[in-house]
């Protein structure tokens, strides 16, 4: 799909990258979608005036349009692309352009060809330590360059967005641009938002506490290291804010429980980028690099050293998991250890075994009111509500996009009907700007939106602004 620059807009920034890149790409397949929007493979054909030796392959993320009224997000948004457009490190994906075309406010980067370490631990196993201390160098120097150069932090570190190439030997950190930068033009820290994945989030974020230094970002370093380490994402059997709790009350078992081959010196430093409070961390990218440096040689940290309560990881060998009190009504957020081979003990050969005692057997009997006649009558007749309901729903729905079709038809007006020679391929174009217009003036109204794509692709399915409404009225669907 071919993407042309739209006019008529003032307020969108021109386009910044080598050749205004984002006029000469055409989209692909989508290589993955998330909480900030659509990531596609592009291909950017070459212009005349073109420099030689430019990109042919970029990666395209297209902003979710529920962000567009945010002036303030949209502000920041582009601040911070720009600002990592500057950035220069071979760990760090570059950022190539930002700009609106076609009404889509889209970010260029480079395309990655390798990886993501969710991807790769999935296929290969648990990563031995020697990668995973260049692994972490390589992210602790790139995040040290964006904190220092453009006072920007990551916000969203975890392995869903460092790359290796397919052989696991070169690391790059992407998605740098999307994150809001350290500090406004005041030197005031700015609200961390939004949130990233529970699971590498640090436990004073979990609370809406704005991250004002890196101690955040080597939190989510110290959980992604952890999840290469043992295969395992922390706290991965809780979701959502079960898991921003297992942050802030739970407890990991040692790395070296499930990976032997683990040193006691990363397992220190490990937990002390895990520590719950940010002042018991590391101070920052300095100290955390010269124990990687120092690990990476065969020696041993010099400021990991923390105390076990301190930190998320439990101590190596402690038996049991916290629980919380009975009367809180709360489940344990802690992770179960397994018992070890050489823990478990043989009961005395001396000691008769014990008599099985079978539990008592309890008939469940239904109360008697659950089998007169009027309770089955409501049985029966309830799931026939539910399914006159849902009819009543569909024809109502198929009346709104009756009605928003009409309320096009008589914006659009009767010139196209009075013209020589009508083209109905024009019209099904111009009914669908109409509706992407709409969107642009209502981008909360789904439904609305939703109803005006569904009557253009019901009215010309055959023509290509059709098929166009069609793919549009399915996408925002998923939305409502």
């Amino acid at each position: 799909m071919a993407v042309t620059t739209q006019t008529g807009q003032p307020s969108a920034p021109k386009p910044s990258g080598p050749a205004h890149l984002l006029r000469l790409i055409e989209l692909g397949k989508p290589l993955g979608r998330g909480a900030m929007g659509t990531v596609y493979a592009a291909r950017v054909r070459q212009a005349a005036d073109a420099p030689p030796g430019g990109p042919t392959e970029v990666a395209v993320r297209v902003l979710s349009s529920r962000f567009y009224a945010d002036a303030a997000f949209m502000s920041r948004f582009y601040a911070d692309a720009v600002a990592a457009r500057r950035l220069q490190h071979p760990a760090i994906v570059p950022v190539l352009d930002v700009a609106e075309i076609s009404g889509r406010h889209c970010m260029a980067t480079e395309l990655v060809h390798g990886l993501s370490l969710d991807r790769w631990v999935e296929k290969h196993g648990k990563i031995p330590e020697p990668k995973l201390l260049l692994i972490a160098l390589a992210v602790a120097e790139a995040m040290k360059t964006a904190l220092d150069q453009e006072r920007l932090l990551h916000r969203s570190l975890r392995p869903h967005n460092i790359f290796v190439d397919h052989n696991g030997g070169h690391t790059r950190v992407a998605d740098i641009g999307l994150a809001r930068a350290a500090a406004d033009d005041h030197g005031k820290p700015l609200p961390d938002q939004p949130v990233g994945d529970p699971h590498y989030t640090a436990p004073e974020l979990t609370k809406g506490e704005r991250q004002g230094d890196c101690r955040g970002d080597i939190y989510a370093l110290g959980a992604t290291l952890y999840h290469l380490a043992t295969g395992v994402k922390p706290f991965g059997e809780l979701q959502g804010p079960a898991a921003l709790a297992g942050q802030r009350q739970g407890h990991l078992e040692d790395p070296r429980e499930s990976t032997t081959a683990l040193s006691e010196g990363f397992c220190q430093m490990l937990a002390r980028m895990l520590a719950r409070r940010p002042t018991d961390r590391y101070v920052g990218y300095e100290q955390l690099i010269a124990d990687l440096q120092a690990l990476s040689k065969g020696g041993r940290p010099r400021t990991a050293a923390i105390e076990h309560g301190k930190t998320v990881v439990r101590p190596r060998g402690s038996k049991g998991a916290a629980k919380a009190p009975a009367h809180s009504g709360k489940v344990s957020i802690s992770t179960q250890k397994r018992p070890s081979a050489e823990s478990a003990v043989a009961p005395p050969a001396e000691a008769p075994a014990a008599p099985a005692v079978q539990p008592e057997r309890r008939v469940h009997h239904h109360p008697s009111w659950m089998t007169t006649r009027m309770v089955i009558t409501a049985w029966v007749l309830v799931p026939v509500l539910i399914v006159a309901c849902i009819l009543a729903w569909l024809y109502r729905d198929s009346q709104h996009v009756e009605r928003q079709y009409q309320q096009m038809l008589a914006e659009v007006g009767d010139n196209w009907s009075n013209s020589p020679n009508p083209s109905t391929e024009e019209f099904a174009s111009r009914l669908l700007a109409r509706a992407s217009a709409y969107v642009r003036a209502n981008p909360s109204h789904t439904k609305g939106i939703a109803a005006r794509y569904e009557a253009v692709a019901r009215r010309f399915p055959l023509t290509h602004a059709g098929r166009s409404a069609a793919k549009e009225a399915e996408r925002w669907r998923e939305r409502q």
